[in-house]
């Protein structure tokens, strides 16, 4: 008996000793760290970020670490406590790219009815001086949209300069403060459809300069049941050399405020959605496939080549692989448009052919400028995905010859959707680039095939006032208003992309580019520099000679 309790006491105790020394900790292993009102988190390059809630108690519960491509994730969450009951959560992630320079998202979740607010706040010690270029130097006018209403948000606070005896210590872009609710209809499918309500956009920020150096403090405010969102972009080197570079994002950030990014967090930035979505709400903001492929960062980079679109670049990258998940492959929307429901019986999560188009040809276009192996192969699976498409039927045949592929896919489906003339374009497009990297003949098949398709329904496309139709249904009948630039930009790329591959260009390509042309000069829209050029270069100069209303960069 005796014996039988030795041997006992030797396995459990051999047994705590595995447990404590081979076991991973988890979530729950961290209860016994001593709740604290305020911490400390180590950064890169020796810094460190303090966190302090206002009133209640920070435990630490897990951390994770994540790699991705050229950039690596650390995140640390924190539960709230508040008379011993649990209120809620703060996680930090710092996101380090490969040049050393490194973002940091903080999130506030409240769990409670009751308002609470958190502080980041960053030193920065010694004899410094600093400045900070102010992004609101002119007032944005929230004009109304009658797709999605009004967008109140408007742009980062600023870039802050930190000198020290005129060396440069720090540069930094500094968010403003995002509180918002998380909205969620569940389907009988196990589906479901995720947005964002937008409360408020807030320019809260603290500058503290004593003989101690200088302290940057950024707020989560929180209201209640809520989440509460800021950002920071960290770097020892310029974020931006040229001055003027600055001054025109400035600029294009005061005048294209709803397409450009500012409310990032470390899942991927957040963007005004269409009143159509589910659950309904006029301030619903998502993850938008368009936009967490960040296309202006990457054209922006490509002119100037500053180091500030570079992270936002690799910040992109990572983004769309958190948001991907472990659904290898493709991209679904995240959120269910009530038009797409209502006409096709389609919901969350689904099938965007054009958002995994520009998904597919942003990463390969990273890659190919970046120099990033990694990247440079991401056409092919969508590519595939074309081709199956045709296979399975979902397309619109067109009389006298050639087939459109449909906009959208879900397995739910009820009838076929319609086709809209920039994601035929931009699949063509797409399929002739595929073609060239691989010579794989099929995707010049069904790209041949797409294009006649187009050029047999002719200038039904075009609109009385010189304008495209945004899409063809599958009966045939036209409807909507067409972006901008968006399909303008795909015929012109299509004209290259059919040239490069040993075939003439076509002639009803070149009238809707001339008559689209027209109609964007004539109602004086902004004609961006890259579009701009290549109605230059492709012979259509002599329309936007002398034309005002086209930027810079």
């Amino acid at each position: 008996m005796f014996k039988r309790k030795i041997w006992s006491g030797i396995l459990c105790f051999a047994l705590a000793v595995m447990i404590l020394t081979s076991w991973p900790l988890k979530e729950d292993d961290y209860k016994e760290v001593e709740p604290k009102d305020s911490v400390s988190l180590e950064l890169p390059n020796s810094a460190q970020l303090h966190l302090e809630a206002n009133g209640l108690l920070l435990q630490k519960t897990k951390s994770a670490n994540d790699t991705y491509i050229h950039s690596t994730d650390q995140t640390t969450f924190y539960n709230l406590f508040e008379d011993g009951e649990n209120r809620g959560s703060i996680k930090v992630t710092v996101r380090e790219i490969d040049n050393g320079d490194f973002f940091i998202f903080t999130q506030l979740q409240n769990k409670s009815s009751k308002g609470y607010s958190a502080s980041i706040s960053y030193p920065i010690s010694g004899n410094i001086k600093y400045d900070l270029t102010d992004f609101e130097r002119q007032e944005i006018q929230h004009e109304h949209d009658h797709v999605y209403g009004v967008d109140p948000t408007t742009y980062p606070i600023g870039l802050l300069k930190v000198k020290e005896h005129e060396n440069l210590v720090t540069n930094m872009m500094i968010s403003r403060n995002y509180i918002s609710k998380e909205l969620f209809t569940n389907y009988e499918n196990g589906g479901k459809s995720v947005v964002r309500e937008l409360t408020s956009e807030n320019k809260d920020m603290k500058l503290t300069n004593d003989d101690n150096g200088l302290t940057i403090t950024l707020p989560l405010q929180s209201e209640g049941n809520d989440l509460s969102e800021n950002w920071l972009l960290v770097s020892q080197k310029p974020l931006f050399k040229k001055e003027e570079v600055l001054d025109e994002w400035i600029s294009q950030s005061t005048k294209q405020y709803k397409e450009t990014n500012k409310w990032y967090t470390a899942e991927g930035p957040y963007s005004k959605l269409p009143w159509s979505i589910e659950p309904e709400t006029k301030l619903g903001y998502g993850r938008n496939l368009v936009r967490i492929q960040d296309k202006k960062a990457l054209n922006y980079f490509e002119t100037t080549r500053e180091r500030y679109f570079y992270d936002l670049l690799l910040n992109s990258v990572a983004n769309l692989f958190i948001f991907q998940g472990d659904k290898k492959g493709l991209w679904e929307t995240e959120y269910t448009s009530t038009w797409l429901k209502k006409d096709y019986g389609i919901q969350a999560p689904y099938t965007d052919t054009r958002h995994n188009e520009n998904v597919a040809l942003f990463l390969k276009k990273t890659g190919d400028i970046l120099g990033i192996k990694e990247l440079k192969n991401s056409t092919i699976t969508y590519a595939d995905f074309l081709v199956d498409q045709t296979k399975n039927g979902n397309i619109i045949e067109v009389p006298n010859g050639g087939y459109l592929v449909t906009d959208y896919y879900s397995p739910q489906q009820t009838k076929k959707t319609h086709t809209s003339l920039n994601h035929a374009l931009g699949e063509m497009n797409f399929l002739l680039e595929s073609y060239q990297q691989t010579k794989e003949k099929t995707y010049l098949d069904v790209a041949q095939n797409m294009r006649r398709g187009v050029e047999n329904i002719g200038e039904k496309w075009l609109r009385e006032n010189g304008d495209v139709w945004y899409q063809m249904n599958s009966d045939f009948t036209f409807e909507g208003i067409d972006y901008p630039l968006l399909t303008l930009e795909d015929l012109l790329k299509s004209q290259q992309s059919w040239e490069a591959v040993g075939e003439k260009r076509s002639e009803l390509f070149d009238r809707l580019i001339r008559s689209k042309t027209r109609y964007l000069v004539n109602s004086n829209q902004e004609i961006l520099r890259p579009v701009a050029d290549l109605l230059t270069n492709q012979g259509f100069g002599d329309i936007i000679e002398g034309y005002k209303n086209i930027p810079k960069f």
